[in-house]
């Protein structure tokens, strides 16, 4: 099937229009709820969320914060983290991963990914560990968990503390391990595009230890233990009771809205299984997963980028994530690393391209996008 530019309904990458229609009035409700409640800020709402939030994950305690780049910060904070300390966490994936140690006062310790994952490679990992490193931060990509259990082996082998930046992660499971169950904390992201998303900015920290709990009910809330009694030094984080009405109404939708992606990505790879320019991201074995993005690296004669630009011109609104590497950041310059130290992500920034997945694409969509994709790659 050739698809032309008259093809001009645009195909978003994610339709928050048509999550709200199928939800109905209950988000209208949710949030008439709290706007009677006049409890704004944390509440019955966001306990909620977090009880069932690290429920569904398999984590035993939910903390609600402010955005996924405070749960990073504040879960690196409460596990304790010190200044000068190293982290390893991933040179491909958004910068706030990284950034977040770096905003703590610890050293971001980078090691390459799996070229056909994009995840953290972990015997990479066991090499890069020196005597500085106290943490692994591995990152969930695309929706896809790293190995989890081989992960948690080398943090007890090397007394570190395993963190988990799951923030494109909500649902996924690998090795039926699910992220929050086995790690000692895991951040998630609830901004409105991720899997699970608030009608704004929020995000939460799960953890498996009544210390951590502790630590992050005070980091989020000034270090206070009471009402103007401030123990330690934290920050205003606190879950808007609006966001965890609106994530409440969701959460019962996850599973549902994630088999979709699933369907639509198993449409792609069968699209794609017979050309030798399009080669879609590995899915490990015993692994469920979320597919927050779904990815292919573009690797025919016809540069990534310009299919891209076909796909826009298209009204296909394909996306980089991501265009740069962590260590090609201007931000990142002081960390001693250079171009060529992780090829595996630089090869990643240069060839992948991820293709609308979310829950609500029509089965004309996926096939549009996928025979514009073949027509474009394949030129």
């Amino acid at each position: 099937m050739t698809v032309t530019t008259t093809d001009t309904q645009p195909i978003p990458p994610v339709d928050l229009t048509a999550e709200r229609a199928e939800l109905g009035g209950a988000l209208m409700e949710a949030i008439e709820r709290v706007l009677a409640s006049n409890a704004y800020v944390l509440g019955p709402e966001v306990k909620r969320l977090e009880e069932d939030f690290a429920a569904y994950q398999r984590a035993k305690f939910g903390v609600g914060v402010a955005s996924g780049t405070d749960a990073l910060v504040l879960g690196l904070k409460a596990l304790g983290l010190q200044p000068g300390q190293g982290v390893l966490t991933s040179p491909f994936t958004f910068f706030a991963s990284a950034g977040a140690v770096a905003w703590s006062g610890a050293k971001p310790q980078l090691c390459d990914v799996e070229p056909d994952t994009g995840l953290l490679d972990l015997e990479k990992a066991r090499e890069a560990i020196d005597d500085t490193t106290k943490f692994l931060l591995p990152v969930h990509l695309y929706g896809q968990l790293v190995d989890v259990k081989g992960f948690r082996k080398l943090a007890d082998e090397r007394d570190l503390v395993l963190f988990e930046d799951a923030a494109q992660a909500h649902g996924a499971e690998r090795d039926g391990v699910r992220a929050g169950e086995i790690g000692n904390a895991a951040a998630f992201s609830f901004y409105p595009t991720k899997n699970l998303g608030a009608a704004g900015e929020g995000g939460a920290v799960l953890c498996n230890d009544e210390c951590v709990l502790g630590a992050l009910h005070r980091l989020r809330d000034h270090g206070s233990t009471a009402k103007y009694v401030h123990d330690e030094i934290g920050t205003n984080s606190r879950l808007q009771a609006m966001q965890a009405a609106v994530l409440n109404v969701k959460l019962p939708h996850l599973d549902e809205w994630n088999a979709r992606r699933r369907k639509t990505a198993a449409a792609y790879d069968a699209a794609f299984a017979a050309s030798d320019a399009i080669q879609p991201l590995a899915v490990r074995p015993n692994s469920i997963h979320a597919y927050h993005q779904y990815a292919v690296r573009i690797q025919g004669d016809v540069p990534r980028d310009r299919v891209l630009e076909g796909l826009l011109a298209r009204k296909i609104f394909a996306a980089l994530h991501y265009p740069s590497p962590v260590h090609f950041q201007r931000a990142a310059a002081d960390w001693g690393y250079r171009e060529g130290d992780f090829p595996g992500a630089e090869g990643l920034a240069r060839e992948v391209l991820c293709l609308p997945v979310h829950p609500f694409l029509s089965a004309a969509d996926v096939e549009r996008v996928s025979a514009s994709v073949l027509e474009l790659a394949e030129a």
